[in-house]
């Protein structure tokens, strides 16, 4: 589908600003594809990667609920899908990756959703050519764990979350505790997705989100990340 990701995100920033009190809304940054060839690999960015990049290449929104009298909790949200140029830059200082050996794969991590500054998403570019997208909390001293979606399911599924405040975290406790699945961990430490978003949100139905984050799912896939152990 032509510019599928920008009909798909652009769609979900406007909802936002349907839905609630929008702190910051900006979207799509002019491409620069000759830029891009000079990223070092360019090669292994994934194609769906590059598709984003063409059609949309960044956009963020910030939203609050409103106040008001219902007695609903209040919730907050936020996505910020960063251009190419920012994705494929050097993340080791934003991600407080100074104490990881030179040869961490750590620093082989490039965020695509800078969500908050506890909580962010992306993927690896190095020469496992890795599609799929890991949840990263860098201050919890744990590896990147994966979502087992690429870029165009997360898209499609953050329209459905609205980017509700670290709704990542409810997709990893969709997956089995592992050992190593930050989002079990992290479980006690978050608001409920169903409760939330079923209260501000008319159209947001769980099950089928959840429904849809299973159909999702990249099929026949073995994350990089959990085989290497990211290190």
């Amino acid at each position: 589908m032509i510019n599928e990701f920008a009909h798909i995100l652009l769609d979900a920033c406007d909802r936002c600003g349907e839905l609630f009190v929008l702190r910051e809304s900006e979207g799509g940054s002019r491409p620069r594809p000759k830029a891009w060839a000079k990223i070092p690999n360019a090669a292994w960015i994934p194609p769906q990667v590059m598709d984003y990049g063409l059609q949309l290449n960044g956009c963020v929104t910030e939203w609050v609920s409103p106040d008001d009298d219902s007695g609903r909790p209040k919730a907050v949200g936020r996505f910020q899908m960063l251009t190419l140029d920012d994705i494929y830059s050097d993340w080791s200082k934003e991600l407080g990756l100074h104490h990881e050996p030179a040869d961490s794969r750590l620093h082989a991590f490039k965020v695509v959703d800078l969500a908050y500054t506890d909580v962010c998403v992306g993927l690896y570019h190095d020469q496992a050519q890795d599609p799929g997208l890991y949840v990263f909390c860098p201050g919890e001293g744990e590896p990147p764990y994966p979502l087992y979606l690429d870029l165009l399911g997360y898209a499609r599924l953050l329209t459905k979350s609205l980017g509700y405040q670290n709704w990542q975290i409810a997709l990893l406790q969709l997956l089995p505790d592992d050992g190593i699945n930050i989002g079990h961990r992290l479980a006690p430490e978050y608001p409920e997705l169903r409760e939330m978003m079923s209260a501000w949100v008319p159209e947001f139905d769980y099950e089928a989100f959840v429904a849809q984050y299973q159909e999702l799912q990249l099929r026949n896939y073995t994350p990089s990340g959990l085989a290497s152990g990211s290190s």
